[in-house]
């Protein structure tokens, strides 16, 4: 890989799971030895108070992941473009559940763009909006995947999805699990949880740790082709 990649998680609507997939991407690509720097573009900052250690070099935060450290859009922006080129493999961004000028802004200083979304009536629609808002941008769509996933209510719906967005919808589709929360209220992301806890690799729990170390594995083939 030649560059830094500069990828964005990010929808207009909120409850999508922008932030737990940013998380759990960067624990996978850290875990294959990529050094990932993780931005949050997100008032609230959840995502910096996830990952929040007192151990700073001025703009970027260490955490306990070996390979991650973290940051806020604000001190990300006063940092030198070089170092980051030269210090990152991936520069993950969690942005806002909104379309303001300063988000319109981010997506344009990205390569690309991946969308979670929930399954329902009327999120198709509002994909629209948010793909074209990436396309307006002159950034790349890496893709959509489907979040909170359950197999016995999204069946038909998951269906109706690829056959409206065809190749934009991504393989992997993260399923609903209750750990997430557990996990978070841990501090941790959701392998690192199960780790900690012994969870064994069998049965249903590590359906969702599998899915994100996939979803990792199809973003890493597709920014690395």
């Amino acid at each position: 890989m030649n560059k830094t990649r500069r990828i964005g998680i990010y929808n207009n609507k909120g409850g999508v799971a922008k932030t737990t997939s940013v998380i759990n991407i960067a624990y996978a690509f850290a875990k294959k030895g990529k050094r990932v720097l993780v931005v949050d573009c997100d008032n609230q900052e959840n995502c910096f108070s996830f990952f929040f250690s007192n151990q700073s070099t001025k703009e970027v935060f260490d955490t306990e992941y070996d390979g991650i450290l973290h940051t806020t859009w604000q001190k990300y922006i006063s940092m030198d473009v070089a170092t980051c080129n030269n210090d990152y493999d991936y520069i993950l961004f969690d942005l806002p559940p909104a379309l303001s000028d300063e988000v319109k802004q981010i997506i344009q200083h990205l390569d690309e763009v991946y969308v979670p979304t929930m399954l329902g009536e009327f999120e198709i629609q509002g994909l629209k909006k948010v793909t074209d808002e990436i396309n307006n941008q002159g950034t790349k769509l890496g893709g959509i995947f489907v979040t909170m996933f359950q197999a016995k209510n999204d069946k038909e719906l998951i269906e109706e999805f690829r056959t409206v967005l065809k190749n934009r919808l991504m393989n992997t589709v993260i399923p609903f699990s209750t750990t997430v929360r557990e996990s978070q209220k841990a501090g941790l992301p959701i392998e690192a949880y199960f780790l900690k806890r012994n969870v064994p690799q069998i049965g249903t729990s590590w359906k969702i740790v599998n899915a994100y170390n996939s979803l990792a594995d199809e973003i890493l083939r597709e920014v690395e082709a």
